[in-house]
């Protein structure tokens, strides 16, 4: 039988450093960590050297060469201090501690001297849990196999393992063979099992975070958005809190995202969805960790098994690091067994290494009529509101520039006054995610600053400004108050307009005197 004891207080240390936070702003010195360990309990210590760690546990592509890039001996000076300041507070009275010895990467775990067995940190980590949370970290301190980029965040139960044997079964058996092959991460064998099995369709309407799993969440929109589920490979990873991502629904929603070679088979109803998925490169890019550029990040989408992405370059799909990019996909169905089979597969060619890793923020599934896609309504303002006709309106979103301000300046004779209490005025733009078609996009104006009593005073009197839709001119030397007064709704209405081949339909607004504006904007789809 499989000596499962084997490092126990080893790996509980590590779980309660993995459970103490802090990492939070730190997934690097977390990947860092836990590869060292997961090498030293595998008995492969003499492969921890500077060149895997880069490439295995902080991801630097395969030509790294460490005596040009020092982001290891950067990284492990972090860590060191950082085990140094958690053994100096809360890890203090720990049984087991954690080292890195300076000019080594090799972990070192010191047995501290007159500890008592009855330390209150080995004493929680042995405490009952829930057999949600129980079963899978069992599994996985007992049976580490790999190195991982994460381990489960819920401390083990050394006693809770004699009653969650039986209630193991078949997944126990399966352990063992994993553990024998010695090839499969811990993180993910983990996600692999309990990913979630459940075959009771997804609502109609579901909204998913990958990587996340902590509990529901909803968005400033008031959308639902589930814990990461449906997944079989691939790790977890955080994104640091204070990682700004561009043109996001909510600065709260893109903080995780599943990474590696990992796939999502999510039960649904019989009918026909929209799909979109959600992505943001915060890895690579200039300014990011792992530095870079386009070219860096390669990977394969497919959906039921049908490639719907190649060589999907997100840093170059989005223009930049650190930006929303969403795909939209129309007359999705799922397959013979009622599932919908996601595949996310690194990209590589005869010769060359896979680039890095496939990844994902985000996902939303939305039932739909056949060959059409939901109409995007958007106010520029801090809430959604619903209109007289009973449509929602999306609070600003997909935006990049430019500013928010509220209005209190009557709009006369507007079909709904609701949709100009707010404005985007400077100089913006719009990305907003459609699936291939033709759409009539309609824009909403009112001039309640220019043209006004205050405006007058301080000496400004109008506003010109260009609107473009992926390069092409909508609006050339426009004044709103010249066309219609100060104070009046304006609506433009242009049709045929198709997204590019990013998947999206750029609105740029560029001031030529003065800022330019904007109160809503429509996109519906054409027959």
């Amino acid at each position: 039988m499989l000596e499962i004891a084997e490092f126990r207080d080893e790996k509980i240390e590590l779980q309660a450093i993995l459970d103490s936070g802090i990492f939070s702003r730190a997934p690097h010195l977390l990947s860092f960590l836990t590869y060292v360990c997961e090498r030293y309990f595998r008995g492969e210590a003499d492969q921890i050297k500077e060149y895997t760690i880069g490439v295995e546990a902080l991801r630097r592509p395969a030509e790294f060469d460490p005596k040009r890039d020092s982001i290891v001996r950067v990284e492990a000076h972090r860590l060191r201090r950082r085990l140094d300041e958690y053994y100096n507070n809360q890890g203090a009275s720990h049984r087991v501690r954690i080292l890195i010895p300076n000019g080594q990467y090799v972990p070192r775990f010191v047995l501290q001297e007159n500890h008592s067995e009855a330390d209150p940190q080995i004493a929680a980590t042995t405490e009952p849990r829930s057999v949600d949370n129980l079963i899978p970290n069992v599994i996985v301190n007992a049976f580490t196999t790999a190195p991982a980029t994460s381990l489960p965040h819920v401390a083990p139960s050394p006693r809770g393992w004699k009653w969650a044997v039986p209630l193991l079964g078949l997944g126990l058996a399966i352990a063992l063979i994993l553990t024998l092959s010695h090839h499969r991460p811990a993180a993910a064998f983990h996600e692999e099992v309990f990913g979630g099995s459940s075959t009771q369709p997804v609502p109609a309407e579901y909204r998913m975070m990958a990587g996340y799993h902590g509990p529901q969440f909803t968005d400033r929109q008031g959308h639902v958005w589930n814990p990461d589920a449906y997944f079989s490979g691939g790790a977890s990873e955080p994104i640091a809190p204070d990682h700004r991502i561009d043109g996001q629904p909510d600065e709260q929603l893109l903080k995780s995202q599943r990474t590696g070679k990992f796939r999502y088979d999510i039960p649904v109803a019989q009918g026909n969805y929209e799909l979109h998925l959600y992505f943001a490169e915060t890895d690579y890019g200039p300014g990011n960790p792992l530095g870079g550029g386009e070219t860096s990040r390669l990977f394969q989408v497919s959906i039921n098994g049908q490639p719907v992405m190649e060589r999907f370059d997100p840093l170059a799909e989005s223009g930049g690091p650190n930006r929303l990019l969403v795909r939209v996909f129309k007359d999705i169905v799922p397959a013979s067994d009622g599932k919908l089979h996601l595949a996310f597969t690194p990209f590589s060619t005869p010769g060359r290494a896979n680039t890095s890793d496939a990844f994902l923020n985000g996902l939303e599934i939305l039932q739909s009529s056949p060959g059409r896609v939901h109409c995007v309504r958007i106010v520029t303002q801090d809430h959604p509101i619903t209109d007289l006709e009973g449509h929602v309106w999306s609070s600003d979103e997909y935006f990049f520039g430019g500013m928010l301000a509220t209005r209190d300046i009557p709009v006369v004779s507007a079909r709904d006054k609701s949709l100009y209490r707010g404005e985007r005025y400077g100089n913006f733009a719009y990305r907003i995610p459609l699936a291939p078609g033709k759409y009539r996009v309609t824009l909403y104006f009112a001039e309640t600053w220019f043209g006004t009593p205050e405006a007058r005073q301080s000496g400004s009197e109008s506003r010109r400004f260009n609107v473009f839709a992926n390069g092409a001119p909508l609006l050339q030397n426009f004044e709103i108050a010249q066309e219609v007064g100060p104070g009046r709704e304006l609506a433009k209405v242009f049709e045929n307009l198709q997204p590019n081949s990013r998947g999206a339909l750029w609105l740029e607004f560029v001031p030529l005197e003065n800022y330019a504006e904007v109160n809503a904007i429509e996109v519906e789809q054409m027959d």
